[in-house]
């Protein structure tokens, strides 16, 4: 029979055939005559015989169509999982049934590599530092890592489905944060992606800021190094030079003007010494110290200055030394602008993963508020120009911010340090 051959080839070669035998068979009985009526069932056989053979031909022929058809709208479909069983298993549909499920085998290792991209990427966004959103095809809120909470101070799993509206973002004519502040400071990258057939936006925010303080304090290393260097090559000459006339001379004129050399020296060492601690990368250890016990140390080291302070039954998660060291600059800077005894407060907060300690004083307030945190820059006349820079590198370091602002209602300045917790 016509549906049992084994390729398309065969099948057409065995009705071709049955058509030539009806054919042969008609011509054969023309030279025997026959009554009408035999004629007339002879080629009622060979009619029916032809049109079964035909059907079977047909059925199967439209068969391969209907179930290449079917394997074609799952592909489509991005359905995979399917394979039709071939009618032929050998000759042009054969093949081309092997060529579809080779398709369909390359397309769904394809599919599965794919859906593992959005997988890796979540995991990527987690590790990074900088805050990422991704928002779906509605722009809602989908996904953001950790960081997000550091820029808008609390976890991203409470505005989930968010509109970037509510986030404070406008996306024309590209996206950017709508307060001005935040513009400035934060520049955002987008690019999209697909996962199970859905679309995605995914915002990188940069801190434009911070990119610019590492090149400029990277210019200001390298001159720093450099200077050093030069400086130290000249003073240790002089120095040894110094002390070994110290030695000889005998007027007591001569001995105040060596030792002012020697002073001098020693004042250039130390303050090269101090502005290479610039570039010393630091180790942060956190760890949970009560508030209290940071204030009793900043007191005994500043006895006239009566602090006051709030907040000391707080738990805090800080490296101590270097938050000591923070504050030791910020109080002294304090006590110079002119703030009166008692005047200075320390107000240690937290909230969530934040954590922020005030230094308020009384002072003079910040003359110059946009160079504060440039380096060799001071409005003090023995001022070195290091103090802020290397306390707001410190914070940074540890994850966190400093600023400064002057008080809007009463005289003096607030030194404000954000750190955000991740433990």
């Amino acid at each position: 029979m016509v549906w049992r051959s084994d390729s398309l080839e065969s099948s057409l070669k065995t009705f071709f055939a049955l058509v030539a035998v009806s054919q042969l068979v008609c011509l054969a009985l023309l030279w025997k005559p026959l009554a009408a009526w035999q004629y007339g069932l002879l080629v009622f056989v060979l009619i029916c015989v032809d049109v079964y053979v035909f059907r079977g031909f047909y059925q199967k022929t439209m068969s391969i169509f209907n179930r290449i058809g079917i394997q074609l709208d799952s592909l489509q479909q991005q359905d995979y999982s399917l394979s039709a069983k071939p009618v032929f298993n050998d000759g042009c549909v054969g093949e081309l049934h092997q060529q579809l499920d080779s398709l369909t085998h390359r397309l769904q290792k394809e599919k599965r590599y794919r859906d593992q991209q959005p997988f890796l990427l979540y995991r990527l966004i987690d590790q990074l530092n900088t805050p990422i959103l991704v928002f779906d095809n509605r722009l809602q809120l989908d996904y953001a890592n950790a960081a997000f909470s550091n820029l808008f101070h609390q976890p991203w799993q409470t505005l989930r489905h968010a509109s970037p509206g509510l986030l404070g973002l406008e996306s024309a004519p590209e996206w950017r944060f709508v307060e001005s502040e935040k513009a400035l400071q934060w520049q955002i990258r987008q690019s999209s992606f697909m996962d199970q057939g859905h679309h995605y936006q995914l915002l990188v925010f940069i801190n434009i800021q911070s990119v610019l303080r590492e090149s400029q304090l990277q210019a200001w290393q390298q001159i720093i190094r450099v200077l050093g260097h030069e400086i130290r090559n000249s003073l240790t000459p002089v120095s040894a030079l110094t002390q070994s006339l110290q030695s000889r001379a005998t007027a007591e004129r001569d001995q105040q003007a060596l030792r002012l050399i020697s002073e001098r020296c020693q004042h250039l060492q130390d303050f090269v010494s101090r502005y290479a601690e610039l570039h010393k990368p630091l180790q942060i250890k956190p760890e949970w110290i009560k508030a209290d016990s940071v204030f009793q140390s900043l007191k005994s080291l500043f006895p006239d200055a009566e602090l006051q302070a709030k907040g000391l039954h707080l738990d805090i998660w800080v490296d101590s030394m270097l938050l000591q060291q923070v504050l030791i600059n910020l109080i002294k800077n304090a006590i110079e602008a002119g703030s009166p005894k008692s005047s200075i407060e320390i107000i240690f907060s937290t909230q969530s993963q934040q954590q922020e300690i005030r230094v308020i004083d009384a002072g003079q307030g910040i003359a110059n508020i946009d160079n504060l945190f440039v380096p060799f820059y001071s409005t003090k006349s023995q001022g070195q120009g290091i103090g802020l820079s290397l306390s707001r590198h410190i914070i940074e370091q540890m994850g966190g911010q400093l600023k400064l602002i002057n008080n809007s209602h009463t005289a003096g300045a607030t030194a404000s340090i954000v750190l955000h917790r991740h433990q």
